[in-house]
């Protein structure tokens, strides 16, 4: 062993350059060594294919990569890129001739080639051989992450990260909505009868009608009736209502709609009423009085309340009346037959009631009126008639000649009478502030800027049809035309207020009548009151 560690020796300081070349002794001591490394190196690469296979990858590796023994590649390059794990090869696992396999340079050989170009020493090709071997060093394993779930990606700075949504609040189920009623037809309003401190206002239902009850309105201008009915909340389910606490002397205005549950109709026509103020009865009629009609030849007169009731005053008789009757409306209107004895009575629907002499020639009755009828006016030989209502319209029977009229237009005051003119044929209509409409009659009535002061409640023509008579609520007279002024020289003041003027067909005279069937005459006989 001392031997072979001294040949060993020799040969090292013979490499080193500090020792001539060894004696023969050592140089079978070195081919000893060497013939051993081989059956070594022979030996174990049989043993272990393994390791074999993996010196053959690395050799190609190295020869496909050109590495130069003299380059500086001494240690791996870092890197920055990633390793995906499952390229990671484990030793002893080379299944792939791209795995990242090295050749590491020998230092040893790199100085032998150095020194053999100085020319310091010669070796034996045998010995140059076996020291440019180089060993296959595999690289360095990088070990798997510890967990084998993927990294969870980088947030985008473009995307606004999620906002917190609010927690759900529970929502009741939409209820089923129901489509509302249909409105029912607006009612036909039939009038309003003036009372003390009060009005009675009665309606009648269309036909087919829905309306399970009724809402009454009340104003003091024509068409600002009040939203809030004067029954409250509570419907009306007969037809009539009567509006108390009213203030005598004032005109109110009415309008009544349908109701079907939580629906409500249209407004109906409109009417009107003037309360009275406290009074008794004069005679058998019980009030209120509302108008009187006198004979062809001036001797007699009827007068006629609003429940249809007739009192007859000289020299005529009682010929009937709608008094005990049902009445779909109140009576508004007697009038007398110019050409014999009758009369008609006329309600605020329309309807006309023929007695005596007097013919029938139809009514407003069977018609939808938009307001309701305050006078009745027959021809010079009483063989047709109109009716007015109180919107100005004009419904023209018998020989009655359709002249025009105010239906359709805005008016700030009701229509309350009408006058015909024998001349023409043609007639006047008559406002509540005393304004006069002439159609196919010559101009008539006051000039602008002195009407009346108060309402005016009646109208009458003269004999000749050529003037006419205004009467108000306080019994103040205008006369225009070839109608003379016979008074009152004042106003009256009577315990009831005035309700109609009639003229004297025998004369020039007239007469006046209150709502407790009072009569005041001018120019003409008196036959009685009540």
């Amino acid at each position: 062993m001392n031997s072979w560690l001294q040949s060993m020796k020799q040969w090292t300081q013979w490499l080193m350059g500090e020792a001539p070349l060894p004696d023969g002794r050592s140089k079978a001591m070195l081919a000893g060594t060497v013939a051993a490394a081989a059956v070594v190196a022979v030996g174990i690469p049989a043993a272990i294919p393994s390791t074999t296979a993996a010196n053959a990858a690395g050799q190609q590796v190295a020869s496909s990569a050109g590495q130069d023994a003299n380059s500086s590649q001494y240690t791996v390059p870092p890197t920055t890129s990633t390793v995906d794990p499952s390229s990671v090869i484990a030793p002893g696992s080379v299944t792939s001739t791209t795995s990242p396999y090295y050749v590491m340079p020998d230092p040893l050989a790199a100085n032998w080639k150095q020194r053999r170009a100085s020319g310091r020493h010669r070796g034996s090709a045998s010995a140059r051989s076996k020291s440019t071997a180089s060993p296959l060093i595999p690289a360095p394993v990088l070990a798997a992450p510890a967990s084998t779930a993927p990294a969870a990606p980088a947030p985008d700075p473009t995307v606004a990260p999620p906002t917190a949504q609010p927690p759900l609040i529970p929502i009741d189920p939409v209820p089923v909505l129901e489509a509302p009623a249909t409105p029912p037809p607006a009612p036909l309003v039939t009038g309003a009868a003036s009372f003390v401190g009060s009005a009675l206002v009665t309606w009648e239902a269309p036909a087919n009608s829905t309306a399970t009850g009724y809402d009454v309105f009340i104003g003091l201008t024509p068409g600002m009736e009040s939203p809030v009915p004067l029954n409250g909340g509570t419907p009306v389910t007969g037809s009539s209502y009567l509006a108390t606490g009213l203030t005598s002397g004032k005109t109110y205005y009415f309008t009544v709609r349908g109701r079907t549950g939580g629906t409500s109709s249209a407004a109906s026509n409109e009417v009107s009423a003037i309360p009275f103020n406290a009074y008794t009865p004069i005679g058998h009629l019980f009030g209120p009085v509302i108008s009187m009609a006198s004979t062809a030849d001036g001797t007699g007169y009827w007068l006629a309340t609003a429940t249809g009731a007739v009192s007859p005053h000289g020299s005529v008789t009682d010929l009937g009346s709608m008094a005990g009757l049902r009445l779909a409306a109140p009576i508004t209107k007697i009038v007398a037959d110019p050409k014999g004895v009758g009369y008609w009575e006329v309600a605020a629907d329309g309807g006309v009631f023929a007695y005596g002499s007097a013919p029938f020639e139809g009514a407003a009755s069977g018609l939808t009126l938009n307001s309701p009828i305050v006078d009745l006016v027959p021809t010079a030989d009483g063989n047709g008639y109109w009716e007015v209502a109180a919107d100005g319209g004009v419904f023209a029977y018998g020989d009655a000649a359709f002249a025009g009229s105010l239906g359709g237009t805005t008016q700030s005051v009701p229509t309350v009478g009408m006058a015909a003119d024998d001349v023409t044929g043609g007639y006047w209509l008559v406002s509540a502030n005393g304004t006069v409409t002439g159609f196919n009659a010559p101009p008539l009535g006051p000039q602008p800027g002195s009407l009346p002061v108060g309402p005016v409640v009646g109208v009458a023509a003269t004999p000749t049809g050529t003037g006419l008579w205004e009467v108000t609520r306080a019994g103040a007279v205008y006369a225009y035309g070839d109608a003379a002024f016979l008074g009152p020289m004042a106003a009256l003041d009577p315990a009831a207020p005035v309700t109609a003027v009639a003229s004297d067909p025998s004369g020039d005279g007239y007469w006046l009548l209150s709502a407790d069937g009072g009569v005041y005459s001018y120019g003409s006989p008196f036959y009685g009151a009540g």
